[in-house]
């Protein structure tokens, strides 16, 4: 049978793995080893390819390999070393390498979904806003030497992540190898990367005055909560402005200081319905967006920056993105970056759903159900569908890649695919707690019941 016949009963049988493995290909496949020797410093090729490797590591992160060992045996043949030698290759990944990972996967995410005919979401009108925010990795097993006689929990780093918020993609990763290290020590990299024109949402950790001062001096504007450690001076009365969905808005000016050339800010407070989970029941926004955006406008659009939360969550549920047996900071750093770059992909799995299905379907797919089939059928998948098929399928350009994925996208049937959607649960009232909790057996507990129903 040749390849074009397997493909299709692929294509049938499990469309989402065929679908995937061709955005993967098209994102970033054939840029690794050219992404390397571009940001490499120290790090260095011998008989292990940095594309072997990583091709490895994605078989890990995609769910494909419970752990390091099973992708290396699932392709020892391309990795021509041993073991061993794969480990030490992974723990040297230097951070700069990783973080081109997800800024080139982002690039290259934004000409697919362009060529798919894509339309970013509207946030702000005039303003690419993108939002900020850190996630620090779990506490790791102890299999590193000088980790074993320690107490205390050893956490192998943090990661702030940007999150283009129009195209749902993480575009840029600033690792911090000391996990202990303030995430707010990012931000003159952070500031870097952003131009005339940006917007930024972030929490309060990075209410850094000179970091607002500096955005603002670049043309960039931001809506950052307020931080209690930055006390500013109030100028004039609080004004009423209106209600949103979670509470009552106002608007008062606050100044750095007292003095007459001090940066002025716009102060948003909401006074919330609902306390938040932290028990917060008032938020105080800063921003230095112009009059003309409302003070209600700001309020909502602050609420946005849960898209990033949905992105992180979404990286641990489908993908793995943190191993709790990778304890050095490198390698965990990695594996995270390279779950980042698999979520990018996947955004422009759902450009090309969008492209050829109705919205309403697609937002009522089952990202579970997708994870699942993905992962149980690539490998048997890739056996019988070589490189060389790979290759010929997708063409030389982007152009080729999104005409191929909208193909495999219409061939869908995404009814099979649609959430399950269960109804309101039942308050349940639960016995009080009066004697020691013993075992029952759940046979007779039910057959009690069965008897006791009229």
């Amino acid at each position: 049978m040749d390849d074009s016949k397997v493909a299709a009963k692929f294509l049938k049988s499990s469309p989402f793995a065929m679908l995937t493995q061709a955005v993967i290909r098209g994102v970033i496949a054939n840029d690794f080893d050219s992404l390397f020797h571009e940001n490499r410093s120290q790090q260095y090729e011998r008989s292990l390819a940095f594309s072997a490797m990583a091709t490895a590591v994605a078989d890990v992160v995609l769910r494909f390999a419970k752990n390091f060992r099973q992708a290396y045996n699932a392709h020892q043949e391309e990795l021509t070393v041993s073991l061993t030698s794969f480990y030490n290759k992974i723990n040297a990944t230097e951070l700069q390498t990783s973080e081109a990972i997800v800024a080139r996967s982002a690039k290259r995410a934004v000409e697919l979904q362009d060529q798919l005919g894509f339309v970013p979401w509207h946030v702000l009108e005039g303003y690419n806003v993108y939002a900020l925010d850190g996630n620090h990795l779990q506490e790791s097993e102890k299999r590193l030497k000088p980790l074993r006689m320690l107490h205390d929990a050893p956490l192998a780093g943090t990661i702030v992540a940007r999150f283009d918020l129009q195209r749902q993609l993480f575009d840029r990763a600033y690792l911090l190898e000391d996990a202990h290290a303030q995430e707010c020590s990012t931000l003159d990299r952070v500031l870097g990367d952003l131009t005339k024109g940006d917007l930024l949402l972030a929490d309060r950790h990075y209410c850094i005055l000179n970091f607002l001062r500096g955005c603002n001096d670049k043309g960039v504007c931001f809506v950052i909560r307020h931080h209690g450690r930055f006390k500013g001076v109030l100028v004039g009365q609080r004004r009423k402005i209106g209600r949103i969905e979670t509470g009552v808005v106002y608007e008062q000016q606050i100044k750095t200081s007292n003095a007459p050339d001090a940066f002025a800010m716009r102060r948003i407070t909401v006074e919330l319905d609902q306390p938040t989970r932290d028990g917060d029941t008032v938020i105080h926004v800063l921003s230095n967006l112009p009059t003309h955006v409302d003070a209600k406008a700001i309020a909502e659009l602050y609420r946005c920056r849960w898209e990033e939360e949905t992105g992180y969550y979404y990286l641990t549920t489908t993908l793995t993105c943190e191993l709790k047996s990778v304890g050095d900071p490198q390698a965990a750093l990695f594996v995270f970056c390279m779950a980042m770059m698999a979520f990018n992909s996947r955004q422009v799995v759902f450009a090309a759903l969008y492209a050829e299905h109705d919205e309403e379907l697609v937002n009522d797919l089952s990202h579970h159900a997708i994870s699942v089939e993905v992962s149980r059928y690539t490998d048997g998948m890739l056996v019988v569908l070589d490189d060389a098929f790979w290759n010929r399928l997708l063409g030389p350009d982007a152009e080729h890649v999104a005409k191929r994925l909208r193909e495999m996208s219409q061939a869908i049937n995404l009814a099979k695919y649609k959430k399950s959607k269960r109804g309101p649960k039942k308050v349940v009232t639960k016995p009080p707690r009066t004697r020691k909790r013993t075992h029952v057996s759940t046979a007779k507990v039910l057959a009690e019941a069965k008897n006791k129903t009229p």
